[in-house]
């Protein structure tokens, strides 16, 4: 009987996700399409719009559009099981050096610096565009809630059990109060800020998706006005060259 309502409760919880997931995606599908309806609405119905009005309707249906694609790739991406990715050796320099190059305009806007260190070459056993993926995720979230001036450092090393990589940044931290809830889907630490870098509240959730479906983890320390680290663990293929690897 114990074990029976456990399991009654497991599935109630599992409903009431599923159910807030659903309600979550409608509100932010239904965002960008109230938007799209809008500005469509505002130039039909101005017999004298011209030429240029239309135009300017015209990129803000693209950039509506473009956050629209992002949601639905983020949303298939959550869905995405196991047995749906394929790993091959990644050399770790080489991926984060690609990294962050893509993510250097940001860094440049921001007026963050991004930078990389390891000692050694490490090699992991990943799914090349998943962890891009997922590491991006923690960069963009370093430089968007940083300080002009500040940075963002990743280093990546082997430990005795794999591999960890650190995404270190010098930005405003996370509030105590939000630490618990910052790898939930949609969960917006101050959702009108969160909006307004253009986030969905989908990024850290992701990233944390990803790593999983890697069969590893992601932990964070942080304080507020302090900055934040991130450190992912994977498993690793072994390093014969490291005789005591760090823990």
């Amino acid at each position: 009987a114990d074990a029976f309502n456990r399991m009654l409760e497991r599935l109630e919880r599992a409903f009431e996700q599923q159910s807030r997931f659903v309600a979550d995606a409608a509100h932010e599908l239904r965002t960008p399409l109230a938007n799209l309806r809008t500005n469509l609405e505002v130039v039909q119905q101005d017999p004298q719009a011209s030429f240029s009005d239309y135009k300017e309707m015209s990129a803000v249906l693209e950039r509506t559009l473009s956050r629209l694609e992002k949601l639905v790739e983020d949303l298939l991406l959550l869905a995405k099981g196991e047995r749906e990715i394929e790993t091959e050796p990644v050399e770790m320099e080489v991926l984060l050096n690609e990294i962050i190059q893509e993510i250097e305009p940001l860094a440049r806007t921001h007026q963050i610096e991004v930078s990389f260190h390891t000692t050694e070459p490490v090699i992991v056993m990943a799914d090349p565009p998943l962890l891009s993926r997922a590491i991006g995720n923690l960069l963009e979230n370093g430089i968007r809630y940083n300080h002009p001036g500040g940075s963002v450092t990743v280093g990546v090393r082997y430990v005795t059990t794999g591999v960890e990589i650190d995404v270190k940044d010098t930005g405003i931290g996370i509030p105590l109060e939000a630490q618990p809830h910052i790898f939930e889907r949609f969960y917006r630490v101050g959702r009108s800020r969160t909006r307004d870098q253009g986030g969905s509240g989908l990024g850290l959730s992701i990233a944390a998706h990803i790593i999983q479906l890697h069969g590893g983890n992601i932990r964070f320390q942080s304080a507020p006005g302090m900055g934040t680290n991130f450190t992912i663990w994977l498993p690793g293929i072994a390093n014969e060259m490291t005789d005591d690897p760090q823990s």
